[in-house]
């Protein structure tokens, strides 16, 4: 399963990513997250600000997952929020988290899912900066055969809208829009 090139601005709450970090040790290792927040901004004991990358780690160096029983990583996921699929061929999919804000994660979020993890040691931070030096790639991730096809069957296969679907919508919103001033204009004119 090929994982796909992403970059950092597209990064959003859910997104499963896969990027190097050095952090504190000489050798850089590859992790793989469920981003739960991109950018949190972070104050230092010094009084200096910072930027942390959060989410819940879900590979280590690239394959070895932290999770290892499909149907348990399968059950984490579906708690956090609802499963969607990106792309069927790659097997690469996000979760769609209820109630993220602009910035992220809330608290309110943190604490509900922090419940659920009490088992896993998965919640991870890393210094934005830091990781975002390295490149950023969608990873692909195993899921529980039935889930697969539940999604499947469901037709919720590759959502993410393409240039040529927003342009439509766009389109389609411009011609609503002309006909409600044709509308208006054509009221203007009969009572004149």
């Amino acid at each position: 399963m090929p994982k796909q090139v992403y970059t950092w601005g597209k990064v959003r709450p859910g997104d499963i990513i896969s990027f190097r970090y050095k952090g504190k040790v000489r050798v850089s290792s590859t992790a793989t997250l469920l981003v739960l927040n991109k950018r949190m901004p972070v104050i230092r004991k010094d009084g200096t600000k910072n930027y942390h990358l959060i989410g819940l780690k879900l590979e280590e160096k690239g394959t070895i997952p932290l999770i290892r029983n499909k149907s348990l990583l399968t059950d984490l996921l579906e708690q956090i929020g609802e499963i969607q699929i990106v792309n069927t061929e790659s097997g690469i999919y996000r979760v769609e988290i209820g109630g993220v804000g602009l910035r992220g994660a809330t608290k309110r979020i943190y604490n509900n899912i922090k419940k659920k993890l009490n088992r896993f040691s998965v919640y991870r931070t890393y210094n934005y900066e830091e990781a975002s030096k390295s490149a950023v790639f969608l990873e692909p991730i195993v899921i529980s055969d039935e889930l697969r096809e539940i999604l499947r069957a469901k037709g919720l296969e590759d959502f993410v809208p393409t240039a040529k679907d927003i342009a439509e919508r766009k389109a389609a919103e411009v011609k609503r829009t002309l006909t409600k001033v044709n509308q208006l204009r054509d009221k203007v004119l009969e009572q004149l």
